[in-house]
Parts: structure tokens; sequence; C-alpha cells
């Protein structure tokens, strides 16, 4: 079991004897029934200023493949979960203009110390080092600077959510998973990175410029499968997205490496174009100033297109397209299903849509 101290999901989140759980889960409230030191664990945690947290835990049956207890199975289900609520959080900021509740991946940052499988102590295994301390000791607080936020329902893109879960124990569950599914869960795994909080109080454009390249890199290992990857595949595999939204579909753009003579790209091509353009221009020490991190005419920053766009990437990736009929609108599930499948892809489309619209400062907006 692991906290999540920054995110307090609604509802639990399940796959295959994996789940991120409510503290209201009737599995975790057996487990702080059965074990006081669990539910003093559950209670002690607090923000920088003593206010009280609710946690999410990760937790896992013990049923399931011995498999699942390795790290990286609990990363990726974690990544999953954070990149299918951070793509549509920025959408929504980019076609409202609401400042998102949930914009960066440290809210689904994992707490180091968790008690031992005794119930008795707190241990605590990282990259850095081990720990071992009394759990009346321990003092658990959320990442400081980043607000403890409910992750609700409708803040989950669920279509890309439940395509990722079901390639989660085809890749978790054996030694040898797929290089299509190794290439998945290792671009999201980068994605998680690149989508944390560039700085705190010292941020400066290079902490941006950072984030920007691991964000080329997790396009580029999404679709590095068997042969070498560049800005051209990442375009082709844009070319492979079911798009709906004529500004999203026409062929008009040059985009980064364009040569004369040679085809248009779409919307989706030429902003990504800017932000490989971005990528080179930091990475490689080239003359790099604030324009050099906004769209041109628009003046939008380039980072918040970059979850919007890794979203649609995936769904090229995923091949996430609608195959169910939507006639018999008397299947309330079904047609519930069709309609969470165009609201999150067309508020995606919308936000891409913007970088043609140029941003309208806060006291014209009054």
């Amino acid at each position: 079991m692991f906290a999540l101290p920054n995110v307090e999901v609604e509802e639990s989140i399940d796959v295959d004897g994996m789940a991120l759980a409510t503290l209201a889960d009737e599995r975790i409230q057996a487990l702080a029934h059965q074990h006081k030191s669990f539910a003093h664990y559950l209670e002690s945690f607090r923000t920088e200023f003593g206010n009280r947290l609710n946690p999410s835990i990760i937790i896992r049956r013990d049923d399931t493949p011995e498999l699942y207890r390795r790290v990286d199975a609990l990363a990726g289900f974690r990544d999953a979960i954070a990149l299918s609520v951070l793509g549509y959080a920025w959408a929504c900021f980019l076609k409202y203009g609401h400042s998102p509740e949930i914009g960066y991946s440290d809210s689904f940052a994992i707490y180091p110390w968790m008690l031992d499988k005794d119930y008795e102590f707190v241990v605590m295994r990282s990259i850095g080092q081990l720990g071992l301390d009394e759990a009346k000791k321990l003092k658990p607080q959320c990442v400081p600077g980043v607000t403890p936020r409910k992750l609700l329902r409708r803040d989950i893109d669920r279509p890309m959510l439940a395509a990722l879960l079901k390639r989660w124990p085809e890749t978790y569950g054996t030694d040898t998973p797929s290089s299509e599914n190794r290439a998945i869960f290792r671009s999201l795994n980068m994605a998680n990175a690149a989508a944390r909080l560039p700085a705190n109080a010292e941020g400066t454009d290079y902490d941006i410029g950072r984030c920007i390249s691991l964000w080329v890199s997790a396009f580029e290992i999404l679709i590095n499968v068997d042969d070498d990857s560049g800005l051209t595949d990442v375009y082709k595999n844009f070319g492979k997205t079911e798009w709906h939204l004529t500004k999203c579909k026409e062929e008009i753009y040059e985009a980064e490496g364009h040569k004369p003579g040679k085809a248009l790209r779409t919307l989706p091509c030429w902003i990504y174009g800017k932000i490989h353009k971005a990528r080179n221009d930091f990475l490689h020490g080239n003359t790099v100033s604030t324009e050099t991190l906004l769209l041109p005419n628009s003046e939008r920053f380039l980072l918040h297109y970059a979850p919007v766009l890794y979203r649609m990437a995936l769904t090229a990736r995923l091949n996430l397209k609608w195959t169910e009929p939507v006639s018999n609108h008397t299947d309330k599930e079904a047609f519930e299903r069709y309609f969470d499948f165009r609201h999150f892809q067309s508020d995606m489309e919308a936000a891409l849509a913007t970088a043609l619209v140029k941003k309208v400062a806060p006291h014209a907006q009054a």
C-alpha cells in the first residue's frame, strides 16, 4: 500500500486487483479497523499549515500476480491515472480559461513512508536511501507548494483511462510485454516527469524548457517501437487519429521541418513542431527568449498544449475510436459511453484550435 496525499479521489479506481482507493472504501476501512497503526497513519496526514488531509491509497489484492508488486507496475498504474487527468485539465484551461484544479503530476506523487507488512513500523525505500522508524513518530504531509485537491469523476478522461488500464495487466502481468505496450508505459513515465511543476519559487524559462524537452521525449518514445523515431514519425502518428474538428483536420500548415514542394500538415502537427523547435533550442544551447515558449500570433504558452497533444498522440497509438452502434438511445449505458468518448475528444480538439486565437488579457475580459 502507498499513499497519495495531494489528491483525494471521489471514487476508487480499480484494475485487475489494483486500486487507487478512497478512505471510505470498505477495503481501506477493514484494514484500518484491523490495524490501529494504519488507522493512525491515515488520520495523521496534514498540509504544511496543519490542516487535515484525506489521502488516496494504492492497494493491491493478495492473490494478484507477483509481478504486480514491482515498482514499475505501481508507477505505471499511477501514470495512467495522472495522464488521464492532466490532458483534460489543460484542455479545459485552454478552452474555457479556468485554471486547472489539478494541473501538474506532482499531485499524484507517492508518499515515501508507508507501514511495513506487519503494520508495526514505517518504512521508506527510494532510489536515494532506505528508512525505518516508529509509526507513531511520523507526521506525514502533502507535497509542499502543491495544494491538495479532490479528484472528481468528471475530471477524469474516462475513455482514455479505460484504454490505458486495459493495457496495464497486459504489460505488467508478464515478463515479456509486447514492444507496443512497453513503449506506451515507458512514454507515460516520461510524460509524468514532463508534467511536473517546472520549479517552485526559483523557476526560470530554463525550467520550462526542460519540461518541454521531456514532453518531446514522451512523444517520441510513444511511437518508437522497432525503428528510430523523429519529428515526421510523430506527425504521422497524429495522422492516425480520427479527427472531427475541421480546424484540426485541414492540411494547410508549414510545420517544423517543412520543405518547399512537400505536403502541408495539420494544426496539431504545426503546434507540435513549435514544441519540437523550442526543445532543440533549449537542448542545443541556441538563443532562447520568452518568445521561444509562446505560439506565434496567439501568444499562448507551448507548455499548456503539450498534455493535450499528448492525449491525442495516445489516442492514435491506442487506436481509440468509437466502434459501438449508437442508434439505440434506449441503451443508457452505451449512450453515456458514446457521450463520454465524443465529449472528451471534442474538448481536446477545441483546445488545440485556440492556438489560432489571440489570447485575451484578463483586464480585457472584464
